[in-house]
């Protein structure tokens, strides 16, 4: 632990790049954005975080409307680009990477060849300490044919790797008032509705069996259960909790909570 924070923390993230189009004086600009992130559902909003030093800014709040895309890993080369020079450097939409869309809801083009595209109206805009958080209300959505793989961000671009292979069951345990225990689980997903199976051991490791549960509509667990006839909820100390499902390794939790 450390209060001295390193100046490169935020390089922790991992995210993915959004090239964000903005209109200006009957033109377009291009400008990378790492921070770029979908922060409600419905309606859909995305924002987007720009510096100080963005020339951006003031064409964004102008317009009330920009487009994000959402970069491919064969983006990469363009991100740095477009995230590199400034709209007062130059127009980067000369570049033969730069391939634009036309809108559909707006009137702000959107970079072709992303995993996504939208047009946003500009519903809030946050002042941070440094930075500028912009939000907008999607409008339009832009998505190839054929998807193609992100661009991942975490201080370097890479490429995205394997899904992880879920392969334990995680669960808890806790004792509820009215002496029911309220067992929660999660484990690799299944083809096909699978129980869960729950067991209660004692200290000595004896097993008590709690019955088999079936799934949240999450494919999850959550049962209230109740404790075997003659344990009182005050003897509970030391018990444990395992939960067994099909095709995956068993989770082991204590019981917390005091019931009342």
């Amino acid at each position: 632990m450390t209060r001295d924070l390193p100046g490169d923390l935020w390089k922790k993230l991992t995210s993915t790049v959004g090239l964000v189009s903005v209109r200006h004086d009957g033109g377009t600009n291009v400008m990378a954005a790492e921070w770029s992130y979908f922060v409600n559902k419905r309606p859909l909003y995305v924002a987007v975080v720009l510096g100080p030093r963005t020339a951006s800014r003031r064409f964004l709040e102008s317009a009330g409307e920009f487009s994000v895309t959402l970069c491919a890993e064969d983006q990469a080369a363009l991100a740095d680009f477009a995230g590199s020079f400034s709209v007062t450097d130059v127009d980067k939409t000369g570049s033969d990477l730069v391939r634009l869309g036309a809108p559909e809801a707006t009137a702000t083009p959107w970079v072709t060849g992303g995993v996504l595209a939208v047009e946003c109206r500009l519903r809030q805009v946050v002042p941070l300490p440094v930075h500028t958080l912009y939000i907008g209300e999607v409008v339009a959505a832009h998505l190839p044919e054929r998807p193609p793989r992100p661009l991942v961000k975490h201080g370097a671009m890479h490429t995205l790797g394997e899904p992880v292979r879920r392969t334990e069951i995680v669960a808890a345990a806790e004792l509820r008032p009215g002496g029911t225990l309220r067992v929660a689980a999660t484990g690799p997903a299944q083809d096909g509705p699978q129980k869960w199976r729950v067991t209660l051991l004692d200290g000595d490791g004896t097993p008590t069996p709690l019955g088999a549960h079936p799934s949240t509509r999450h494919d999850d667990l959550l049962a209230d259960l109740p404790l075997p006839a003659g344990l009182a909820p005050d003897r509970l100390s030391g018990h444990r909790v395992v939960v067994e499902r099909a095709g995956a390794e068993p989770g082991h939790t204590a019981v917390t909570g005091s019931g009342r």
